[in-house]
C-alpha cells in the first residue's frame, strides 16, 4: 500500500471517501466496494482521509479517536486498499465541496468510481453529499456507489454508538460493531514492582492520550508480545487498596508468561470488563480477588471458544465466585 501525505495523481482510481475512525463493519462495506471496483476495472483502490478529526479544528473540543493514524492504516492495508492520501483538514475546511470535486477528486484521480457511506459530507459546510456526488456523475463521468446504513441488532452502526460502548467499558458489544477487538499499543515502561510482590508481575504502559478513555476497572484482554498472543488481566485506573490513589496506572498481567520485556512493544485488545475498580480491607482479600479474576479469564476464553454466552452481568462486583 501506498501512502501519501499530500495530493498526489492517481489515474482512474476507484474512490473510497470518509474519516473511518474505528473502521467499523460499514466502513468496511465502503472499503470493500472501491476495492472490488478497483479490480472489476484493472485499476487502483485509492482512499482520502483527513490525519486529524475535522472537529478538532471546528470546535473546541479534542475528539478523541478508536483507532490513531498510524492503526488506522495498518488495517487499511491489511484490507487490500491500494493508496492512502493524507491531508490536513485545515488546508482544505474552505474549500467548496464544487471546488473539492472538480479540483481535487476529477483532477487529480479522474475516479472511475466514487464510494461513500449514506451520511458522508464533505466541502465548506458539508455542501457535498450524497446527492451532491449522484447530480455530478454523468457530467465527471464516473459511478456513485452510496452505502447504505450498515444495522445490526437493529440499530445503525456508527462510531458515535462504538465510542460510547467503549467508554462505558462495554467491549463485548462495541467489538461486535467494530468486527474486532478494540486495542490499544503501547511500550513497556518500569513500573513500581508492586503487582510483582503480590505474586502477579504485570507489564505497565502508559494509556494513549489520543485514545478514547475507558472506565477504571479491570478487564480480561488478550496481549500480543513479541509476535504471540496471551491472555491477560489489565488493570486500569489507581490502587486504593495499596494508598496509590493520585498516579494512574495502566497495568497487565500476562497469564502463563514470564519474560524481561521492558521497551518491548505489545498490542492489548479488550475482550470484556471483569469488575469496577475496588478498595479491599487488606492484601490478601486483594490477592484474592485477582486469583479470582484470572479464574474469569480462564472460564471466559473457553466460553469464546465454544461460541457460548456467558452473563457478565452476574460477574461486575466484587461478591461473584468461581
Amino acid at each position: 500500500m501506498q501512502k501519501y501525505n499530500e495530493l498526489t495523481y492517481i489515474n482512474k482510481s476507484s474512490i473510497a471517501l470518509g474519516y473511518f475512525d474505528g473502521l467499523h463493519l460499514g466502513h468496511k462495506v465502503v472499503l470493500k466496494n472501491a476495492i472490488n471496483v478497483a479490480k472489476e476495472n484493472s485499476t487502483q483502490s485509492t482512499v482520502i482521509i483527513f490525519k486529524e478529526h475535522p472537529l478538532n479544528f471546528l470546535s473546541n473540543e479534542k475528539i478523541s479517536q478508536i483507532l490513531t493514524l498510524e492503526e488506522k492504516l495498518e488495517i487499511l492495508e491489511k484490507l487490500g486498499i491500494d493508496n492512502v492520501i493524507m491531508l490536513d483538514f485545515n488546508e482544505f475546511s474552505t474549500t467548496s465541496a464544487k471546488d473539492y470535486l472538480e479540483n481535487i477528486l476529477i483532477k487529480y484521480f479522474s475516479p472511475i468510481a466514487i464510494s461513500t457511506g449514506f451520511n458522508h459530507c464533505f466541502g465548506f459546510n458539508k455542501e457535498g453529499n450524497s446527492k451532491f456526488l449522484k447530480d455530478n456523475k454523468e457530467k465527471f463521468n464516473y459511478k456513485y456507489f452510496e452505502v447504505p446504513p450498515f444495522v445490526m441488532d437493529e440499530s445503525i452502526v456508527s462510531c458515535s454508538v462504538i465510542r460510547n460502548m467503549i467508554q462505558l467499558g462495554n467491549f463485548t458489544q462495541a467489538n461486535k460493531l467494530l468486527g474486532y477487538n478494540y486495542f490499544i499499543n503501547g511500550t513497556i515502561i518500569e513500573g513500581e514492582k508492586i503487582a510483582r510482590k503480590l505474586g502477579f508481575p504485570s507489564a505497565n504502559i502508559i494509556y494513549p492520550e489520543n485514545k478514547i478513555q475507558i472506565p477504571h476497572g479491570v478487564y480480561y484482554v488478550r496481549v500480543n508480545v513479541q509476535n504471540k498472543e496471551y491472555n491477560g488481566i489489565l488493570n486500569h485506573g489507581y490502587a486504593p487498596t495499596l494508598n496509590n490513589e493520585t498516579k494512574l496506572k495502566t497495568e497487565v498481567h500476562i497469564l502463563d508468561f514470564n519474560k524481561n520485556i521492558y521497551n518491548e512493544n505489545i498490542k492489548i485488545s479488550f475482550i470484556t470488563k471483569i469488575r469496577n475498580q475496588l478498595k479491599f480491607e487488606n492484601k490478601e482479600k486483594l490477592i484474592a480477588q485477582i486469583n479470582r479474576d484470572i479464574a474469569f479469564a480462564q472460564i471466559y476464553q473457553h466460553f469464546l471458544k465454544g461460541h457460548y454466552h456467558l452473563d457478565t452481568s452476574k460477574f461486575s462486583n466484587k461478591k461473584y465466585l468461581l
